[in-house]
């Protein structure tokens, strides 16, 4: 599947749920936006050890366990801030029209999109191709260079690190970011660490860097080509580290 055929659809899929939550107005669409963006920072404050525990217990849906965990905590968390924001403001607030209508564009966008987010990263949990949609791997900015991805997982390590953050003095974020801050994803290894545990595909980011490693160690004891570009382990590339649910973990290296 090309590239941007996935990016129209995404988009597609985005102005579909706008139109849904513009519906609501300013005052349902903002409820909507914020019930939406917490669900999503409780489902990934939890679904990990989740998953690490039913992939533990029920060995034959581990592959999805990723999946699972993270799509149920969501679900249930929104159903349940709904309930709760209907139950506690159940009439529509009047605002002026002018604002009432840029209101519900900018929240019913923001929904949209987080919600869209959600649905993506869960999607590339599952056990899948490594490129989703046989065309993104973890190098795409989908969609159209948004990179919606990308944004929700710095988001999310921000707010582990710096705002919603617990400490932990046995563990120390290496590049010193966040000191000893029990953070969500310190290594930026998530999108690359869920391409390679996929099991469909040989695009394989382990496999092509540890030969790499291995070719490259030689040359660099005796001062060859490593260093000049002709191959090898270079500042920054991929490198396993140890084992994650799904598969190897992979980290930059410095």
């Amino acid at each position: 599947m090309n590239q941007t055929i996935v990016d129209l659809v995404l988009c597609l899929l985005i102005a579909g749920m706008t139109y849904a939550l513009m519906s609501e107005g300013l005052w349902g669409s903002a409820l909507m936006f914020f019930n939406v963006l917490f669900s999503g920072i409780i489902a990934f404050n939890f679904y990990e050890p989740l998953a690490g525990l039913l992939a533990k217990n029920v060995g034959f849906i581990s592959g999805l366990a990723d999946m699972i965990c993270l799509m149920t905590i969501f679900c249930v968390s929104l159903v349940l801030f709904r309930l709760t924001t209907e139950t506690l403001a159940p009439s529509m607030v009047r605002y002026p029209t002018p604002l009432f209508h840029l209101g519900r564009i900018v929240f019913g966008l923001a929904g949209a999109l987080v919600t869209m987010t959600i649905i993506l990263l869960a999607y590339e949990t599952a056990p899948v191709h490594k490129k989703v949609f046989t065309t993104m791997d973890y190098t795409t900015k989908a969609p159209f260079g948004l990179g919606l991805d990308r944004q929700w997982l710095g988001f999310f390590q921000y707010t582990t690190g710096l705002v919603f953050t617990s400490n932990s003095p046995s563990r120390t974020d290496p590049y010193g970011t966040f000191k000893n801050a029990n953070v969500f994803d310190p290594k930026s290894e998530w999108l690359i660490s869920h391409q390679d545990a996929r099991p469909y595909g040989t695009d394989f980011v382990l496999s092509a860097e540890a030969a790499g490693a291995e070719g490259g160690s030689g040359e660099a004891a005796s001062g060859g080509a490593a260093a000049s570009g002709g191959g090898g382990r270079r500042p920054g590339d991929p490198a396993i580290v140890g084992p994650a649910v799904g598969g190897g973990v992979v980290v930059p290296t410095n």
